[in-house]
């Protein structure tokens, strides 16, 4: 079980091994700390400035340490094929720019191939998160 700073800790040790490529597929319940993990590892990664929230543009793009990436919030979307292309998602997930997705459980499976997969869930005490990892795959490695 992790406090925000925790969680915050957690993403900044993900974010260094991060590379091109690299995939975060984050999920869970609505204010259980996904936007405060993605800002933890952009942080990490170098952006600066104000990092809001992108659900209402859906993709964020940021230019930091040779990196370019994408902090896509899909909350606002069914996740509809159609939807995905609309706002490019798609093609996001398919070029060499990290990606940071929130809502990601609202890809289709095929969009989830590759990457690391972060569920952050609320626990019985509501400062506290209960957090999962799946496969750890990052690219490169």
């Amino acid at each position: 079980m992790m406090d925000q700073a925790a969680l915050e800790e957690l993403a900044r040790e993900i974010a260094c091994k991060i590379t091109p490529g690299s995939r975060l597929f984050l999920s869970g319940d609505l204010g259980a700390g996904k936007s405060v993990f993605a800002r933890a590892v952009l942080r990490e990664l170098g952006v600066k400035g104000s990092i809001p929230s992108p659900s209402f543009i859906v993709d964020a793009v940021y230019n930091s340490r040779g990196l370019e990436i994408h902090h896509i919030d899909l909350y606002r979307l069914e996740g509809s094929p159609d939807e995905m292309a609309f706002y490019g998602i798609y093609e996001v997930l398919e070029s060499d720019a990290v990606v940071i997705v929130e809502w990601a459980e609202r890809l289709d499976d095929a969009a989830l191939e590759k990457g690391t997969f972060v569920s952050i869930d609320f626990t019985c005490d509501s400062m506290m998160r209960e957090v999962r990892i799946d496969d750890g795959s990052m690219a490169g490695n």
